[in-house]
């Protein structure tokens, strides 16, 4: 048995990247990762747009031919380089992007780079009518985009909270409780909660209790959204073992509690006591993170 865990260490720059590309695919946009080539010059720049700024490069050789091909030959020589900067600083929209994928209203802090100098480097990759656009830093204000609830999802259990409403300790006689008192219910909320928010209220018919839900700002009654936008809390498990309690003492005596060796590998993650998903903790940065491997694991996957 080792003395430490052995886990493998994700890059967070790295994993960013795929995790945006992968993000931009679902939504239906053509981006891919690549490796930009070690031989060519890149227009790098920063953009501000409205989901915060950014930063990207093209290629400067493309881009040229693209906007000033009879320039291309003489700008692209070699020691040519703030001639290239200032006239793709002086095109009000030196490239065309969708802005449903990634919008600017200005760019700025433009520079030089040469390929080399991005060697092994997999970045997020953007086709434009000018030339490939790679991202070097995504927005720092991440788009959020409302979705239906995974159909998977639907079988997490969530605790439904009817509340009739509140009184205050300080307006009862004494401030003590017996037996056979009658507590008056002071204000009348009616209210029903689930992950510790109020989602709605009801009232009392024949046949029961008839809900009316509230949904969070910006969302209209009916929409797939509303509950999705209640909290889940996650449980992250390493592992369950079947212990004696002589077994369990001697354990916590010792500060040792044995550990399958593939416990790292399959980690569950659980909502209310059911798996929903298993992966491999990975050490992400300083942080300890669980990569996922299957999603909606027994719930039926999507």
């Amino acid at each position: 048995m080792t003395s430490t865990l052995s886990l493998r260490c994700v890059e967070p720059l790295d994993y960013e990247r795929r995790h945006a590309v992968a993000r931009w695919q679902g939504e239906g946009h053509p981006v891919r990762l690549s490796q930009p080539s070690p031989q060519a010059r890149y227009l790098a720049f920063r953009a501000e747009g409205c989901h915060g700024h950014w930063q990207g490069m093209i290629g400067a050789r493309e881009w040229m031919q693209a906007v000033g091909p009879q320039w291309s030959q003489w700008l692209l020589r070699e020691g040519v380089g703030q001639e290239i900067l200032d006239l793709f600083s002086a095109v009000s929209r030196p490239v065309e992007i969708a802005p449903q994928l990634l919008d600017y209203q200005r760019l700025f802090e433009f520079r030089l780079i040469q390929g080399e100098a991005l060697q092994g480097a997999c970045l997020p990759c953007i086709g434009t009518p000018q030339s490939d656009l790679w991202v070097l830093e995504g927005p720092s204000q991440r788009k959020q985009v409302s979705r239906p609830l995974q159909p998977w999802l639907h079988a997490v259990p969530q605790a439904l909270r009817i509340v009739l409403g509140n009184s205050e300790l300080a307006r009862l006689p004494y401030r003590q409780l017996a037996r056979g008192d009658v507590l008056v219910i002071a204000e009348q909320t009616r209210q029903l909660f689930m992950a510790d928010l109020c989602i709605g209220q009801f009232t009392f018919v024949k046949e029961g209790l008839h809900m009316q839900l509230t949904p969070p700002d910006n969302l209209l009654p009916g929409d797939p959204g509303v509950l999705a936008e209640l909290p889940v809390k996650l449980e992250f498990v390493l592992g369950e073992l079947t212990l004696s309690m002589a077994t369990l003492s001697a354990c916590i005596e010792g500060q040792v509690l044995p550990l399958e060796p593939t416990a790292a590998s399959n980690v569950e993650v659980r909502v209310a006591g059911k798996c929903i998903a298993v992966g491999e903790l990975v050490q992400l940065g300083d942080r300890l993170g669980v990569e996922l491997r299957e999603v909606g694991r027994g719930m039926g996957n999507e």
